[in-house]
């Protein structure tokens, strides 16, 4: 009995000893000399526009092939709320060669830019200026833009959640021998937009869905009924 006891413990000892001495992966080593990188989102919104320079007619094809929109036939819309949402993702990446010949690539600053661009609202030409429908108009598509900028603001910080679960889950490229900083931007790139872009898919389909309730025929109606048509 003596003997099966100590065959034994010599067998743990062998499985326990080989892994002791398995060599660290190049992501464990490179991942002691990783330091935290600091995340930034900044927000900028641009300058609201107006044009009213197009009339009706070519608001229409604007709403119709650009956006989507949808128009009674014979009807044309009085006025449009355009912008740009806009994303760019940077990095400052740390390259170091350690002197076994791995290499680490890793961000020390990772930024997203977030924009809402070109915000611009047209107002059909033929519109008398400081009518009642011009009013309405302009009231409506100032509705519009205002609620582009505050479900902007409501996403923001899942937004930001979802940039530090990127940089959280992927925080490092490592190789044993040379790593393209060319191609590790791109990766990061990759991963880090793999996680914000649901995100942005439903800030977007949310503000269509806002967008479509002030859109509706029922609040057409409401509208001209505001200046008795």
């Amino acid at each position: 009995m003596k003997k099966f006891y100590c065959i034994l413990i010599f067998a743990f000892c062998g499985v326990f000893c080989n892994a002791a001495l398995a060599a660290p992966t190049p992501d464990e080593v490179c991942a002691k000399i990783v330091r935290k990188p600091k995340v930034e989102l900044s927000v900028s919104y641009g300058k609201l526009k107006y044009d009213f320079s197009k009339s009706g007619r070519s608001l229409t094809r604007m709403h119709i092939k650009h956006y989507g929109g949808g128009v009674p036939a014979g009807k044309y819309v009085n006025g449009l709320a355009t912008n740009d949402l806009t994303t760019e993702l940077t990095f400052k990446l740390t390259k170091n060669t350690l002197n076994n010949g791995m290499t680490c690539v890793y961000p020390s600053v990772v930024e997203l830019k977030v924009k809402i661009d070109n915000p611009t609202i047209y107002l059909a030409k033929e519109m008398e200026k400081n009518s009642c429908m011009y009013n309405i108009a302009m009231r409506h598509e100032q509705t519009h833009q205002q609620i582009n900028v505050e479900a902007f603001d409501y996403y923001l910080p899942m937004i930001k959640s979802a940039l530090l679960r990127a940089v959280q889950n992927f925080p490092l490229m490592s190789g044993k021998a040379d790593v393209s900083l060319v191609l590790a931007k791109k990766r990061f790139t990759d991963e880090y937009m793999n996680e914000v872009n649901p995100v942005l898919n439903e800030l977007q389909n949310e503000i269509k869905t806002e967008q479509a309730k002030l859109d509706s025929q029922s609040h057409y109606d409401y509208e001209a009924a505001l200046c008795g048509n």
